[in-house]
């Protein structure tokens, strides 16, 4: 029974057309196929079992398919998908156990190879058909990427754990989170020599970074939180909200306290990028939203009260799409939320959703 629903499901993939027009940092193009006009959820999966993938919500039809990779290309994807950028027309698909990124034609999801070479990989970003992979592996580097080829062209020391990157005014700034310690900066990689241009003090263990309309950057920074060997706190320090200017040389222009013992570390902007949304994490409940302009913290979520392992913002509608990683063994749920915090609908997608990525 499943192996016909299988080919049903394939047969319809290969007679859905939906045509757009995309457009990402470097490269306009024409879309055209089945996951042409919607959003990728990475499914992590269970760690140590081989059961990652991708959901994918099509914004027509209001629908969830599960398991995209396995149905088109007939083989598994991996091992713990910790990110999924898309790019070029392309969707990258980072497998942090694997220490492999998984790459597909965006709009048929069909299989065009992968990169290896990898220790620990997070997350990614791309400029000029150069591709930049977080890793923790190498003690926290950044590999370059030739996205023409997939070969590794460079290894770039950053900080330690270095976790999401954006690439902004012909730079990348990468996160560095800490790992399992703690680290305070964001290392800037100036793309014309795939240097370290600067590196700029934030908060304790900096995670996500978003770019607002006058090209300030927003930094989320989780803080520290430090055990003993029972597991007791002997250690911590507060999550911060960082902005940072958009011109080198880049410098702090502000910082709100979020929480002494509270720890979000997932951030988001607007499709006009005039509200920033933060939220996400063990123990962290509600997605907040706050506009650059504000000289105060929010008080109260703009969702329900419900802790989240992860969100993202549609960039064409500002719906919020909310993820609940239940047990990390059973399907989880997806909960898209409209712009103003109201509730929609949610959805069962795979084991242990973590992100959002828009096509």
């Amino acid at each position: 029974m499943k192996t016909l629903l299988n080919l049903l499901f394939t047969s319809l993939l290969i007679i859905a057309t939906i045509s757009a027009c995309k457009k990402d940092n470097n490269t306009i193009y024409t879309s055209s196929g089945p996951f042409a006009n919607g959003a990728f959820i990475s499914n992590e999966g269970t760690y140590g079992i081989n059961n990652a993938s991708v959901s994918y919500y099509d914004f027509a039809g209001d629908s969830v398919r599960n398991s995209i990779y396995t149905v088109v290309n007939h083989h598994t994807l991996g091992q713990v998908l910790q990110s999924v950028y898309i790019g070029n027309g392309k969707a990258y698909m980072v497998l942090n156990i694997s220490d492999t990124v998984r790459v597909v034609t965006v709009d048929d999801f069909k299989s065009t190879g992968y990169i290896t070479g990898l220790n620990s990989p997070r997350f990614m970003t791309s400029y000029n058909n150069k591709g930049y992979i977080t890793q923790w592996g190498e003690s926290g580097v950044v590999k370059v990427v030739d996205l023409s080829t997939y070969a590794i062209l460079k290894t770039i020391k950053v900080g330690t754990g270095p976790e999401a990157a954006v690439a902004a005014g012909g730079n990348i700034f990468v996160c560095n989170g800490g790992a399992y310690d703690v680290d305070s900066t964001i290392s800037v990689i100036n793309t014309a020599n795939d240097n370290v241009l600067q590196t700029i003090q934030v908060g304790h263990n900096p995670k996500e970074v978003v770019v607002d309309k006058n090209s300030n950057l927003w930094v989320i920074c989780y803080g520290y939180v430090k055990y003993d060997s029972n597991f007791n706190i002997v250690l911590e320090t507060p999550s911060k909200l960082v902005k940072l200017s958009g011109e080198a040389p880049y410098q702090k222009l502000g910082e709100f306290i979020i929480s002494p013992t509270q720890h979000p570390q997932h951030i988001d902007i607007s499709p006009d990028k005039s509200t920033i949304y933060y939220g996400g994490g063990f123990g962290y409940a509600g997605i907040f939203a706050m506009s650059i302009t504000a000289s105060t913290l929010p008080v109260a979520p703009l969702t329900e009260s419900k802790m989240f392992y992860g969100f993202n913002v549609n960039p064409g509608n500002g719906d919020i799409y909310a993820l609940d990683a239940g047990d990390f063994t059973n399907p989880g749920k997806l909960f898209r939320y409209g712009a103003q915090g109201n509730l929609i609908r949610q959805y069962t997608v795979g084991v242990a959703p973590n992100g959002v990525a828009f096509n």
